[in-house]
């Protein structure tokens, strides 16, 4: 039980990480300055870009675009899922690693994310979850009928005088009669 409700918060997670991303990298697009995010150029000036046009390409793609695809891949239990998935949480923790590497005192949205980078991996290393996640869904197996389905089957007649000539022919075939 535990491990499926930490299935469903692992894909919520990623859910709402790629939209976050997908959204973050379309702001960055469409405002390469940062100035929409409350980000200046200024922080850009140890990197070798001029300004916000590929950490939004990055955002839309590996912070947006991967964990939707990570998540479906979890809900539809793929097996390169759960691996993807503790990698995106890798991932995630490096990016806003480098940030506050490069830039000093996190930001409150940097330790959001940090923090929810490593849920994301500690949701993949709790025991059992690995395995329930690739574990792919129960076939529905078709079984072989019984016998008790099949002489059901034959004795259920509409035409009276057909049902009581075959339970006549099973009795003779049996031998009790």
């Amino acid at each position: 039980m535990i491990t499926k409700i930490g299935g469903y918060i692992l894909i919520a997670l990623l859910v709402l990480l790629g939209l976050g991303g997908l959204g973050g990298g379309a702001v960055m697009l469409a405002d390469p300055t940062g100035a929409e995010m409350g980000l200046s150029l200024a922080m850009l000036e140890n990197l070798p870009i001029a300004d916000f046009t590929l950490p939004g390409l990055f955002l839309i793609g590996v912070m947006g675009v991967a964990p939707l695809v990570i998540a479906f891949g979890l809900w539809r239990r793929m097996p390169w899922a759960w691996a993807a998935a503790l990698i995106q949480g890798i991932v995630l923790i490096l990016w806003i690693g480098l940030q506050i590497l490069l830039w000093g005192a996190p930001m409150p949205i940097q330790v959001l994310y940090l923090a929810w980078g490593a849920v994301i991996v500690a949701l993949c290393l709790v025991p059992g979850l690995r395995a329930d996640v690739q574990r792919s869904p129960e076939l529905v197996v078709q079984r072989e009928p019984e016998i008790a389905d099949l002489e059901a089957q034959f004795t259920k007649e509409t035409d009276p005088e057909r049902a009581k000539n075959r339970q006549i022919s099973n009795t003779l075939r049996s031998g009790r009669g």
